[in-house]
């Protein structure tokens, strides 16, 4: 039957009549075109299988990138996880750094270990899968940081490995204590030369456009490389200076000083006498008392800032007042003039020897016997600033029958040293722990040796940002093992500038029955027993403004000493009494670094500063 126009309008719409397919049921919808007879359009179907073709296209694309994406965040994952645990290794052997560790066997495994890591997550990163991404503008730059850096760290970690691996054949070769030492010694030298060259050449990557805690990273990382280079170019230098010494013939004036009576970063220095090396050898002559060895008046003179602050002391005279300024790289050059006024004699250098620095000597050497007295690194601190002066008065020390325990303790230890094969390992160890506390201290007449001294910390000098409290003991006695002494640090904000307040606590804790030269009084003081009178001695970092002190004593300097101010206080403490000294400076902006520098007194100095408290046995440097 014919259709209507309006039924025929309807059929065209899409209505279904019976057996009927529309054009709509087959294209899913796809409306356009012209529909005849119930039979699909030709293009409407084309049109429909390319739909079809890229939704499956899109769907694979997807895939694949879903696939790459899960192959490289494994790769990633692996790198990051190799990378922390080669980290966590080399941090390990950061923490660790005296020379019995560093020659540890542990500690090259330690090295091996993070090789072994950091190579892992360099190829992790290294991976085709990642390739894509070195080409996208920020992420490619972040990936090639990475994979150069865990290279870099694989290097960093092969050359420690190698150097202590070649280190310890040195180490542990048999030597004795002459010309095979000094050949160690040369070896060591051009060894640590070596590797301070292949980290010096290490490449870092890209060191900008970096996310925050990936630049953070890679600037932690060049900072500890830089550090460990000049750690080796540091052992280069003072490896070829020893060995030079020892090969001499050079001659060292010796100090050696009682912390029982100290002054400022040392103890008094009490005994002195010249140590001679030729060929390996180190020959001690005889340590004579510095009480017996004062320089006639005009004969040398102070000069400079110790001159200006503590001439009303003579320290160009008597040797008992040479430590009372910090700075040994000064008053060693004025204590070898002294000697050679005093008998004729130059010298190469001078070396400072305290009973804390005995006490690490005597862990290498063992215990040494000194008349009928054994001393070991256990007993030498309570012998020699107790025992030794048990029962005995004022006029009794002064006899020139008395034994001169410490010369002769000093004498004793270094020849133990020259005699026996101690092992440059231990050696180094009880040395380094020696120097770290300021125990030990050395100065050199030559330019290069005094550098080498600066560079491994055993000059005694003095930096713009050095913050130190000591306490010099003008009494006449042996009261320093009973004096504690505690600072506290409060810093806070004084408009643009910070404020920083210092408080030293001292406490005289003499018990009765003392021996007059241990706790006096000294004849004529006018003191009482147990009586400490002495100065508190403060230097401040050169930027130091508004500085003041404070407190029961009377403020005796105000000054410059070397690259750091100076204020002194006089103080008198009873036996059983407490003081405290306050000090207040200010420093510009909101944020810095002092270093605290060791007391080397023993027991030594505590210290508290908001998040940490620390014993002034080593430098600290304390930041805000």
């Amino acid at each position: 039957m014919p259709l209507t126009p309006a039924q025929g309008s309807t059929r065209a719409a899409g209505t279904v009549g019976p057996g009927a397919e529309t054009v709509n049921d087959v294209a899913g919808g796809d409306h356009g075109g012209d529909v005849g007879d119930g039979e699909p359009n030709p293009e409407r179907v084309r049109r429909l299988g390319s739909a079809r073709h890229r939704r499956w296209v899109a769907i694979g694309i997807f895939g694949v990138v879903l696939v790459w994406g899960a192959l490289a965040g494994s790769k990633l994952l692996g790198a990051y996880h190799a990378d922390q645990r080669g980290q966590v290794a080399l941090d390990r052997v950061r923490l660790h750094l005296t020379p019995k560790e560093l020659t540890a066997a542990d500690t090259q495994r330690e090295l091996l270990s993070a090789e072994e890591d950091f190579a892992a997550a360099h190829a992790s990163l290294s991976s085709w899968l990642l390739a894509p991404l070195t080409v996208v503008p920020v992420a490619g730059r972040q990936l090639v940081s990475l994979r150069d850096l865990s290279a870099a760290a694989g290097q960093v970690a092969a050359t420690g490995s190698n150097f202590l691996a070649q280190s310890h054949v040195i180490l542990r070769a048999p030597h004795g204590a002459g010309p095979q030492r000094i050949d160690a010694l040369k070896r060591l030298s051009t060894l640590s030369s070596e590797a301070a060259n292949r980290l010096g050449h290490i490449d870092t990557g890209p060191p900008s456009a970096l996310v925050a805690p990936l630049a953070a990273k890679h600037d932690r990382f060049v900072t500890d490389l830089e550090v460990a280079r000049l750690r080796l170019e540091r052992a280069t230098r003072v490896s070829a200076i020893v060995a030079n010494i020892l090969q001499g013939p050079q001659t060292y004036l010796v100090m050696a000083s009682n912390n029982a009576e100290m002054r400022s970063g040392s103890g008094m220095f009490l005994d002195v006498g010249t140590a001679t090396t030729e060929d390996g050898s180190v020959h001690l002559g005889k340590m004579t008392l510095t009480a017996d060895l004062i320089v006639p008046p005009g004969a040398v003179t102070a000069s400079g800032d110790l001159q200006r602050n503590w001439g009303w002391l003579d320290p160009g005279q008597d040797w008992r007042n040479l430590g009372v300024s910090p700075q040994f790289d000064v008053t060693a050059p004025l204590a070898a003039q002294m000697w050679q006024a005093r008998t004729g004699q130059s010298v190469d250098g001078v070396i400072a020897l305290d009973v804390g620095g005995l006490r690490e000597l005597l862990r290498a050497t063992g215990p040494v016997s000194v008349g009928d007295v054994v001393v070991s690194a256990d007993t030498v601190v309570n012998y020699l600033e107790h025992d030794e002066y048990t029962g005995l008065s004022d006029a009794a020390i002064q006899s020139p029958a008395r034994q001169d325990v410490l010369g002769a303790l000093a004498s004793a230890v270094l020849n133990h040293l020259q005699s026996q094969s101690t092992d440059l390992t231990t050696l180094g160890t009880a040395m380094a722990s020696a120097a770290q506390g300021r125990h030990l201290l050395v100065w050199s007449r030559t330019r290069t040796a005094e550098a080498g001294w600066r560079s491994a910390g055993v000059a005694g000098t003095l930096s713009s940002d050095s913050l130190a409290a000591t306490v010099i003991n003008r009494g006449g006695n042996k009261l320093d093992q009973y004096l504690s002494v505690d600072v506290r640090i409060n810093i806070g904000a004084a408009g643009s500038n910070t404020k920083v307040g210092m408080t030293i606590h001292l406490h005289n804790m003499t018990p009765p029955g003392q021996s007059q030269f241990i706790a006096g009084p000294y004849p004529g003081s006018g003191a009482t027993y147990g009586e400490y009178n002495g100065l508190v001695s403060v230097n401040l970092p050169a930027a130091s403004s508004y500085r003041s002190m404070s407190g029961d004593g009377r403020t005796v300097i105000k000054g410059v000493d070397g690259p750091t101010w100076l204020l002194v206080s006089a103080v008198d403490l009873p036996q059983g009494a407490s003081k405290d000294i306050t000090v207040g400076f200010e420093l510009l902006g909101h944020h810095g670094a002092m270093t605290v520098l060791p007391s080397a007194r023993i027991p030594p100095v505590h210290w508290s500063v908001p998040g940490m408290t620390f014993a002034d046995d080593r430098l600290v440097t304390v930041r805000w």
